[in-house]
C-alpha cells in the first residue's frame, strides 16, 4: 500500500513539475518557478490504481458527451476554454491556467465553448482490476 501511494505521489509530483517547467520557459528570465495549482486531501484513491494521463484534445464546437470515471481525475487546462456541465444543471468555465480534482463516478459533459482549440491534460486514478 505504502509503495502504491509512493508511486501515484511520484507520478503527481512528476506532472506539477512539468507544468512548472513549462511555466518558467515563458519567463523572460531564465530560471524555475513553481505556482501551487491543486493541494487536496482524499481518501478516493482506489487500491491498486491504474494510472493514466490524457492529454485531451477539443476542436472548436466538439463536446465528450455524457460520461463518469470510475476514480478521481486531475484536470489542468492548458489552452481554450471549455465549459462542464454537471448534473442537476450546474456548469463550471474551465478556463487555461486552472487545476481542479474531479470526484469519481460523477456524470459530466465537457465542451469547447470558444473560438479557438482547448487542450488539457488529465491524469486520471482508475480502480485498476
Amino acid at each position: 500500500m505504502r509503495r502504491h501511494l509512493i508511486v501515484v505521489f511520484s507520478l503527481l509530483v512528476a506532472f506539477a513539475g512539468g507544468i512548472a517547467a513549462e511555466h518558467a520557459r515563458s519567463q523572460t528570465r531564465p530560471g524555475m518557478s513553481a505556482e501551487v495549482m491543486l493541494n487536496v486531501a482524499t481518501g478516493e484513491i482506489p487500491k491498486p490504481t491504474r494510472v493514466h494521463a490524457n492529454l485531451d484534445h477539443w476542436p472548436p464546437g466538439t463536446e465528450t458527451g455524457w460520461h463518469s470515471h470510475p476514480g478521481p481525475t486531475v484536470f489542468v487546462m492548458l489552452d481554450g476554454e471549455l465549459e462542464e456541465l454537471l448534473e442537476r444543471g450546474q456548469t463550471r468555465k474551465i478556463r487555461a491556467g486552472q487545476a481542479f480534482w474531479h470526484p469519481s463516478r460523477r456524470a459530466h459533459n465537457v465542451r469547447n465553448v470558444g473560438e479557438r482549440p482547448a487542450r488539457a491534460l488529465a491524469v486520471h486514478l482508475d480502480p485498476a482490476g
